[in-house]
């Protein structure tokens, strides 16, 4: 990617599709995300894999430090925003690995807090390349080059995946793994995936997983131009920061469900509008109305 020599603030903002669209999806992103940050924790203490990070404010790190100490866990926060409303980063897992992640984190020390949190060898070491020699912040379109071919020399990936390893409704707090997949079909991320969805289902989020699945499984378009990052489906656009480019960047998601409140449109990731009957149209109606008269047999037969 050709990079510009800014930076945006950091920013997200939220449209939805439609009054129906809202009303039947956003109490269901809210349920996932809140399923997913009980996940975050229960896979550690499930021995998927030895740390968490978790993000909560003081009240939900005092109200849920009980619940992690009955589970064998410890928990340490590593780093903390200042600004209203106070949000911490923090460490879950038993003494020793908190401690080595905490030592980890204090040298920079990212393939070791990779490890400890879980992520996939090959996962970690992409996002490194990334974030270190090719100096991007969002990991997106070096996963989807990855994956699949620009379409035709343009700037656009087309592409299809397991929904496991879609990350492109991470900023909705949408995702079925802790991580950053180094390619939409990264099996290692697919398999990690299937065990925290099973997690899911396990501690009674069965209703929020099946949610979950269907999301991932919809068509989906991200899009970057001058630092910013617009990620269209069937539901709702997000609006939000990237990479600064001159060149309009596309990574589409090809999807295999879509959601009988999603909006209908000519152009990715919409679902066309169905065609009526011919029998069905005005002008057929109108037709049958005026018909056509008949010619006389004689200038049917002439030649």
């Amino acid at each position: 990617m050709q990079r510009l020599d800014f930076t945006l603030p950091e920013f997200a903002r939220r449209a939805w599709v439609g009054d129906r669209a809202r009303e039947v999806w956003e109490p269901r992103l809210e349920r996932i995300t809140k399923a997913w940050w009980q996940i975050e924790w229960r896979s550690v203490a499930a021995g998927l894999r030895p740390c968490a990070v978790i993000v909560a404010n003081p009240q939900e790190f005092v109200e849920q430090s009980g619940h992690w100490l009955r589970a064998g866990l410890h928990a340490l926060p590593v780093e903390w925003h200042s600004a209203q409303p106070v949000i911490l980063r923090i460490a879950v897992g038993k003494p020793p690995d908190v401690a080595a992640f905490h030592q980890a984190f204090e040298s920079g020390d990212h393939r070791a807090m990779a490890r400890l949190l879980g992520h996939p060898a090959c996962c970690a070491e992409s996002c490194l390349n990334v974030w270190q020699e090719q100096s991007l912040e969002d990991t997106t379109w070096p996963a989807a080059t990855a994956t699949a071919a620009m379409s035709h020399g343009a700037a656009t990936v087309e592409l299809a995946g397991p929904p496991q390893a879609n990350i492109l409704w991470r900023w909705m707090g949408i995702r079925a793994v802790p991580h950053l997949p180094c390619r939409f079909d990264c099996s290692p991320t697919v398999d990690l995936g299937k065990r925290f969805i099973q997690l899911g289902r396990d501690a009674g989020f069965d209703d929020e997983m099946n949610w979950l699945l269907q999301i991932l499984s919809w068509p989906v378009e991200w899009s970057a131009l001058h630092g910013i990052a617009e990620i269209k489906t069937p539901v709702l656009k997000v609006s939000t920061r990237t990479d600064a480019t001159a060149t309009r960047y596309i990574v589409r998601r090809r999807g295999a469900a879509y959601p009988k409140e999603g909006a209908q449109g000519l152009k990715f990731p919409f679902r066309p509008p169905p065609q009526p009957l011919l029998t069905l149209t005005p002008g057929f109606e109108r037709g049958l109305g005026n018909p056509i008269a008949r010619p006389p047999e004689e200038e049917v037969a002439r030649p």
